[in-house]
């Protein structure tokens, strides 16, 4: 019987990780802590994610005016948050007062 090579620990975890089916769980979370560093102060200061679900990111802002003029920043924000997270993760965003 061959030996086989010792695996790197991390290895095995993202294995496991992985097929538990909680690495997109861990990354959503990845988004949530570095949600200021990428939007911006301004931004963060009044708004925060709530929740992803089926790829849509719901975004609570504080109040409908921020809807809109955050509603123009979609697309540039899916595409640097997705960039962070390695992954096309968030496939839409959607701000509700909250």
């Amino acid at each position: 019987m061959a030996r086989r090579e010792p695996e790197k620990i991390g290895d095995i975890l993202k294995r496991v990780v992985r097929n538990l089916g909680i690495d997109a769980r861990m990354r959503e979370q990845t988004l949530f802590s570095i949600w200021n560093e990428v939007v911006g102060n301004k931004i963060a200061g009044h708004a925060r994610p709530s929740h992803i679900r089926r790829g849509r990111l719901t975004v609570l802002v504080e109040n409908s005016g921020y809807i809109q003029e955050y509603s123009f920043l979609k697309k540039e924000l899916q595409r640097k948050l997705n960039a962070i997270l390695d992954k096309a993760i968030i496939k839409e965003i959607v701000f509700r007062v909250g």
